[in-house]
């Protein structure tokens, strides 16, 4: 691991490992319109999985071909088709090595993460090389790097180091939502718009893990033993039924679980979503209604039969992330109150109302039971804390406390 400190007098700026090794390069051959054979001119280095090859040009088509590793070289490459029409070699690109996980430090205390890009990190700081450590920053590794500054006092004579941040271990398929910003809300035009889904421009600055699906009765009765659903016969359902208190005790019991066998860290919490978060994950980037067709990525009131249906069955969102919108409504942690938008005109880590009505919160999502108008991004409803019905559930959010 490397560990970088930012000194006062430093006028450069240097990288450390930020490429995970040399591309394979290779030629092909042509024999009577076919590709014959691949000779491998460099095995490259830093591989740890089978790159994907390709071949274009040569005036011909249908060539396909596989490489072989020898550790962390490209030994040799097969043909698997020979294609046809070559009138020369194509040209043959084997996909680059990942990156290596590493920093870059510049004169100004900016911090830039290289790595695989899309790949989750951990900025950590620490008064002495050898600790103890304290998290500063989660970043996602972009293509040109993730660039943090640090301008906090001491930063000139502090240590950093960087860290893969893994998915939590378990069984509920988290996919990491990095900090940004989010329109949320809607425009006037959008069609079933209501009058609390005013739009204005929310920030969130930290990131944090959301399962890619619904709490299914199979996990909830493993953690409480117990089911309340109204649709039962496949473990995969999701569960419904529960309270927003249930939903709660929940996330409680599964933390002091998990937290107990080591699977999260003593300072991580399974919690509901915030209202803000949820719509953030939902768009995925989006600015429109939905994420697609509705009847591909939502079970709804025209395609479902009027019951739920197991999880992931349908198209995820551009995240990855699986009945956002149908299925069952999903709890968040918010009360439920009019957005509070202030003179700036935007929001920053937004956690819901602090006064209002102390027993409705938020319900987002839509479901099987209810038309198209509430399977939308920015639709608002909301629950009484003990209200349970079929068309009820919720997903898991885990964050820092």
């Amino acid at each position: 691991m490397n560990v970088i400190r930012i000194a006062l007098i430093i006028w450069a700026a240097w990288s450390l490992g930020a490429s995970g090794g040399d591309t394979a390069t290779a030629i092909a051959r042509v024999q009577a319109g076919f590709v014959s054979g691949i000779t491998v001119i460099s095995g490259g280095s830093g591989y740890v999985s089978v790159p994907t090859v390709t071949l274009s040009g040569g005036g011909g088509s249908g060539a396909t071909a596989q490489a072989i590793l020898d550790g962390d070289k490209v030994s040799s490459i097969i043909v698997l088709t020979a294609g046809n029409g070559y009138t020369s070699p194509p040209e043959v690109s084997v996909a680059a090595p990942p990156r290596v996980l590493s920093m870059q430090v510049d004169p100004v205390y900016k911090i830039t993460v290289n790595g695989e890009p899309g790949s989750n990190a951990l900025i950590e700081w620490a008064d002495h090389p050898s600790g103890p450590w304290n998290p500063w920053h989660e970043v996602v590794v972009r293509t040109n790097g993730t660039a943090e500054l640090d301008n906090l006092p001491g930063a000139s004579t502090r240590f950093y180091r960087v860290v893969p941040l893994t998915s939590p271990r378990g069984k509920f398929g988290f996919v990491w939502i990095a900090p940004g910003l989010l329109w949320m809300g809607s425009p006037n035009s959008e069609v079933g718009r209501g009058t609390d889904e005013v739009q204005h421009l929310v920030f969130l600055t930290q990131g944090f893990w959301l399962s890619d699906h619904e709490v299914t009765q199979g996990e909830y009765s493993s953690i409480t033993g117990a089911n309340p659903s109204f649709f039962q016969g496949d473990t995969n359902l999701p569960v419904e039924s529960v309270t927003w208190n249930d939903a709660v005790s929940f996330c409680q019991k599964l933390t002091d679980r998990e937290r107990g066998a080591g699977r999260i860290s003593q300072n991580q919490t399974y919690r509901l979503p915030t209202e803000a978060e949820w719509e953030y994950a939902a768009r995925g980037g989006l600015k429109g209604a939905t994420y697609g067709n509705l009847d591909t990525i939502a079970w709804w009131s025209e395609n479902s039969g009027s019951k739920s249906h197991p999880v992931k069955q349908k198209l995820p969102n551009p995240l990855g992330l699986y009945d956002m919108l149908g299925n069952v409504a999903e709890w968040c942690s918010d009360l439920y109150y009019p957005y509070d938008i202030n003179a700036s005109g935007y929001i920053v880590n937004p956690s819901g109302a602090a006064v209002g009505d102390s027993f409705a919160h938020i319900l987002r999502g839509g479901s099987f039971s209810l038309p198209r108008i509430p399977a939308r991004f920015a639709w608002r409803s909301y629950g009484l804390f003990d209200k349970a019905d079929a068309y009820i559930g919720f997903r898991l959010a885990l964050s820092d406390e």
